[in-house]
Parts: structure tokens; sequence; C-alpha cells
């Protein structure tokens, strides 16, 4: 088929000494981030939460530039979007020259889409000069797959709409707050903040205006890539996502807590206390009725018998989520899911070297390549990864990590079977989704302390960037120097707007 930390507001008062502060004097994309002949570099620029990557490949006839992603949201708590997404591309547009020889785009979702639209006069200048262009199976232009996104999408307009309503009355309700987020990161549509473009509009961008038809996989398709890559000793395979015969994996939204993924056993979806009237023996599924129970919330059929009336209590139970916040919060959270387990996973390898980028792949996904499953399972622990999934994990070099660090992805298991002495880079801005209290922040901590003992992680959110001359802080608590590599494990260079990561 080829088919929480709190951000730091006031400006310190002196510059900190550190290589951040040193090279955020000098914007120039010439004078800075410059690889050597043989260096393979990783780019993560500083946007806020969202991802925007550029891996530039050392060949013969010069630097190939690889876009993986170009987005950011505002999140739950509207600090996600820190203004620079649009410095950020102008400097990209310097270092490529105008020519990239692939651009990636993993999924949907505004935090990995929104600048292609948002600075669509930058892109416009790259038409016909982009080799190929990579997208998930789940964007394919089959009518039956238009149409299934189409629909996740008037979904989250309607509950973004809802969640403005409730909004409207009341300020500070945190559950609309989080269903806005969600919804706003599903269509990119937002009425505050820094702005400009949707996720249509940079669909549109991507599959229509750069002059390239884009090339659509899933798991285990091999992709195509530019002669210039290959020519550089380039590989690439597709590890997700889940094909069109998967689809209950690409549903699948979290694993056991404590055992599949780095959240409490204990913890809850709520603050609150729920009221349980009846012990859990008297308590039963809806489809444990009889059909007729639900006569009222069916739609009669005129003039027929009501033998062969139809009942389908999926009516009511859609009525009675719809009159729920907690329940209209679950429903963006499943759409969520699914939009996040539609990212292309992509394994580069160079030189023997293996770069591993997971888009915002959520449990089904990951599931679907670490696994042989013939069905997805909420605790996978007495499961095996396959020999070539332990294999691949176990000789990462690089790990772009999943969701922005959050607790659904990344699993216990993939953690556990990495190797040691690798790099990961975590694209985030703390205090933007989840909540401490519960175990949800994001980036999650437990998460993130187990990639630190496996690997050097760097945070995007812990270096300061540069915007029209003005100071953008590292949250609060981050080091004052860039992590130290080993010897021979390369280096890493932090600019105005971004982290470098030379191999």
């Amino acid at each position: 088929m080829a088919t929480s930390a709190t951000r730091r507001t006031a400006k310190p008062t002196k510059p900190r000494k550190t290589v951040a502060a040193k090279t955020a004097k000098k914007p120039s994309a010439k004078k800075t981030g410059k690889p050597g002949k043989q260096e393979l570099r990783i780019r993560m620029y500083r946007v806020g939460f969202g991802d925007f990557f550029l891996v530039t490949v050392p060949s013969a006839k010069g630097p190939q530039h690889i876009v993986i992603d170009c987005g950011v949201t505002r999140g739950k708590t509207g600090k996600g979007d820190i203004a620079s997404l649009k410095t950020a591309v102008r400097h990209m547009a310097a270092t490529t020259e105008g020519q990239l020889a692939l651009i990636i785009m993993t999924h949907r979702h505004q935090d990995h889409i929104i600048g292609f639209s948002r600075c669509e006069e930058e892109f416009e200048k790259f038409k016909g000069k982009v080799g190929a262009i990579w997208m998930p199976y789940w964007e394919t232009e089959y009518p039956k797959v238009k149409q299934f996104q189409d629909d996740l999408e008037a979904v989250a307009l309607q509950m973004r709409s809802a969640a403005l309503t409730a909004l409207a009355a009341s300020p500070d309700d945190p559950t609309a707050e989080e269903i806005r987020g969600i919804t706003e990161n599903a269509t990119g549509v937002t009425d505050e903040g820094p702005g400009g473009g949707t996720n249509k509009r940079s669909l549109d961008m991507l599959k229509r205006g750069l002059g390239v038809a884009p090339k659509y996989y899933a798991k285990g398709d091999t992709p195509e890539l530019p002669e210039a890559l290959v020519k550089a000793g380039l590989t690439a395979a597709i590890l997700g996502p889940p094909p069109a015969n998967e689809f209950d994996f690409l549903k699948m939204m979290d694993l056991k807590k404590g055992v599949g993924q780095y959240l409490d056993a204990v913890g809850v979806a709520s603050g609150r206390a729920r009221l349980m009237p009846f012990a859990r023996e008297f308590i039963v599924d809806a489809r444990e009725y009889p059909a007729n129970a639900f006569r009222e919330w069916t739609p009669r059929a005129t003039g027929k018998a009501p033998d062969n009336t139809r009942h389908d209590n999926a009516l009511l139970e859609a009525a009675v989520k719809a009159a729920t916040p907690d329940g209209l919060l679950m429903a963006a959270k499943k759409l969520d899911a699914i939009l996040n387990n539609q990212s292309l996973v992509v394994l580069f390898t160079w030189n023997g070297k293996r770069l591993l980028f997971a888009g915002d792949a959520q449990a089904g996904n990951w599931l679907s390549w670490l696994f042989d499953l013939d069905n997805p399972v909420k605790d996978p622990s007495d499961e095996d990864l396959t020999a070539e999934s332990r294999e691949i994990l176990g000789s990462l070099a690089f790990y772009k990590v999943g969701h922005h660090g959050s607790t659904n992805a990344t699993p216990i298991s993939a953690v556990e079977a990495m190797g040691g002495d690798f790099v990961s880079m975590c694209s985030t801005q703390a205090d933007t989704f989840g909540n401490p209290r519960r175990g949800t922040e994001v980036p999650r901590m437990p998460l993130l302390e187990a990639l630190a003992k496996k690997s050097v992680l760097v945070r995007s959110d812990h270096y300061p960037a540069q915007v029209n001359g003005k100071n953008i802080p590292p949250v609060k608590g981050a080091p004052e120097h860039p992590p130290q590599l080993k010897q021979g494990r390369g280096r890493l260079e932090v600019g105005d707007c971004y982290v470098d990561y030379f191999i």
C-alpha cells in the first residue's frame, strides 16, 4: 500500500552564561548550528507545545533537509503557544535555502501542522522545491477515509461549540477549558491568542500547494525516499500508524495504569469522588436490557408492526453522554486519541545509527507494532515484544519523545526495551495540558525520569528563545547548562530558537 513547572514570566535580570545565551544573540542560520561534513543534524525548534523538527543529512551534493511537522497549540491553559513559530519557520527557510528533500506530516493535529498555513507565505516559496511529502494512510483521499476524517472534524467543531457555550456561562470551568483545548488542537480553529491558519488549510497546502503529490503510508509499507536521501545513505521504515484492517488499535487511548503507562494505578480521571449508590453487582451495561426498554428513544418505522421496529440503545447512550460534562470530555479524549494514533511513526537509519520519530502515537499505535497481537490489550505486561521491536528499541541513537512526553505515549515496555547512551528530544511546554495532582501533567515526570536513566534527555522548554528581539525564558527549574554527551556520541548546540543534536 503506497497508497509543571510554572513558566517564568519575568525577564531575568541578567543573561545566563550558557551556550543558549551566547548563541541567541546571533540568529543568522548561516553562522550557527552548522554541521560538519560527515555529521547528521537533528534540530528541534522551540515553538512551545508543538513539534517542528529539521533533520539535515550530509551528502556529496550538499546537505539534504527533512522537515518533520510544523505546529503549535495554546492547549488547555492557553500557555502552549509562545509566539515563536513564525520566527522558527523563517529560520528554517534560511537554513535550507528554500530546498527540502522531504516533508513528513505525522498527523493532523494543530500542534503538528498549523505552521503550514499560519506561515503560508513562507511555505509557498518552497513550491516545486520539495522532493517528497509523506503522510499517514489516514489522510488518503479515498472517499471512505476522507469521510471518516471529515466526520471527526465535524464532531470536534460541535464539541468546541459546546465548550465555548459552557465557558461563556462559567469562565473558570476546568472541564470545558480542557474540552476547548483538545478540540482546538483537533481543528486548528481558534478565536484568540497568536493565530492564523487552520488544520484544513494546512492539509490543503501539503496536499495541493507545494507541487508534489503526497505519499500515504501505514505500518509495514515500504516508503519511497527521494534519490538524494538514498544517495546520502539514509534508509527509512514505517512502523505506524495501524492500517485500515487494525482499526481497533487506532481507537485505543490508554494502557493499564502503572503497568503499561506512567500513571499511578490509583489515578482517576476526575478529581471529584463519584457517587456510587449501588454495589457493583447491581450495575449492568445498558446492552443487557431488552430492546423495548428503550422504546421512547427509538425512531418508529411508520406503518410497520411493532415487532419490526428498530431499537437502538446507542441513541440513549449518546443523549446521556451529551448531557454530562464528564461524558463529553471522555468523548473529546477519545477523538484526540484516534487522531494521535494516526501518527506516522518513522525509523530512519544513517551510518548504522537509528533515529525514531514517533509523532504523537498513543497506546494503540505502539501496540500495533511492538507486539504481534490480533487485538489490542490494556495490560501488555504478559506479552512479549517482537524480536524486531526489541532490536529496534535496543539500538536507538535518537528518540523523538512521543506526544510531547504525555503519560499515554511511550509505553513502559518500550522504555524498558530501549538501550542506553542515546539522545531523546522532547518538544513540549510545561503547564499546557494535564494536571500534576491527577498524575496527568504534560510532560509526565515519571516518564521523563525513566527516559533520563536510559538517555540524554533534552526538553525544548529548558532553553530560551529569541523572538523579534524579545527573550522567551525557559520554564522554572530548567538546568543552567545543556547536558554533556559521552565522547563519540555527538554533540549538542543551543541556538536562538532551537536545540541541535549532531551525530
